[in-house]
């Protein structure tokens, strides 16, 4: 039976400095503590640039070397999923980023994550097969958000084209796309967003640190129920051969951080190790967890034209050209 990585997206994320986080003293590594409690995470950081070096890459699997079970999926730059302004050196870079994952054994997948305004279209479509053409020799998840892409014809338009289909969990509005529990080619992967539909559509702002784009969109806590609904349904696609990926991304108030490890006891039914901190802060995770407050011993080509083009094949210089996304929405989701 395949296994389930459950992660967050990202571990460099504000709210989690105070409750999950020890005081940093010299020499302290954030992925080298949180991969003592999580066996994946979805890079974000890949999202707003492609300037990773080599050893930025060696240093996160240096991180993680403690835990053999733990894994990367790499979400793409925006340049190929909103902004279309991606070149040719950012198609190069993404590349040597995921094939020294791979070659390490730590890569998961690559998360082409489309937003809302990315609308089912002949262009659009195009530029998909495109990109999946460019990045077909890793392993793809594509997100879409908005429900004209909602039928099987386009499950297997996905399919066809060597894309796994994201699970994507949104508040049901406006057209947003339904949550599903699509499994094929081996693999599947959940995105849990939240279902806020009150702050929905508030407006992105910049952290303090004027680093981090964050909204009250994905302030949600998924209730236990939830959470039991869908271990269940990744059992199911786990006992069919799928390893699966569920990446919890609602991190306002380090709510994300409570579901995972939920989610996590739910899988075994047995005792999750936690940082006294976050047991602190969630005295609900008490009766699943055994508390600890220091690291501990758990683990001795080319690129495709713009959707926006609607002619046959669009030189270089054309690539830049885009939807029309409004700029707060544009930047992550």
């Amino acid at each position: 039976m395949e296994r389930v990585h459950v992660g967050m997206g990202g571990w460099d994320i504000p709210p989690f400095e105070k409750v999950f986080y020890p005081q940093a003293t010299r020499g302290f590594r954030k992925l080298r503590y949180y991969s003592q409690f999580f066996d994946s995470v979805e890079i974000n950081a890949t999202f707003y640039s492609t300037a990773f070096s080599p050893d930025q890459v060696l240093r996160w699997l240096d991180d993680v070397d403690s835990n053999p079970r733990f894994i990367f999926t790499v979400k793409l730059y925006r340049g190929f999923t909103h902004t279309y302004d991606a070149d040719r050196k950012n198609f190069l870079t993404t590349h040597r980023l995921l094939d020294l994952l791979r070659s390490h054994g730590k890569f998961g997948g690559l998360v082409m994550q489309f937003p809302y305004s990315f609308v089912n279209g002949s262009d659009q479509r195009r530029y998909l097969m495109g990109l999946a053409r460019s990045f077909g020799s890793f392993r793809l998840f594509t997100e879409v958000r908005h429900n004209s892409w909602d039928s099987p014809l386009m499950f297997n338009f996905f399919q066809e084209n060597g894309m796994h289909l994201v699970n994507v969990d949104l508040p049901q509005i406006r057209r947003n796309m339904p949550f599903h529990e699509t499994a094929w080619g081996g693999a599947s992967y959940y995105r849990l967003m939240g279902r806020n539909a009150a702050t929905w559509e508030q407006p992105y702002r910049l952290e303090p640190d004027g680093r981090h784009v964050v909204s009250d969109r994905y302030l949600y806590l998924y209730e236990s129920s939830e959470l039991e609904r869908l271990a269940e349904a990744v059992k199911k696609v786990r006992e069919q051969g799928n390893e699966t990926f569920v990446v919890f991304h609602n991190d306002p108030d380090a709510q994300s951080l409570l579901n995972g490890f939920q989610f996590r006891h739910m899988l075994t039914r047995r005792k999750v190790m936690v940082p006294d901190r976050l047991l602190h802060r969630f005295p609900r995770l008490g009766p699943i967890s055994v508390s600890v407050n220091v690291g501990h011993p758990l683990f001795s080509g080319e690129l495709p034209p713009s959707p926006r083009n609607t002619g046959g094949s669009v030189p270089q210089s054309a690539i830049g050209s885009s939807p029309s996304i409004p700029a707060h929405h544009s930047l992550n989701y």
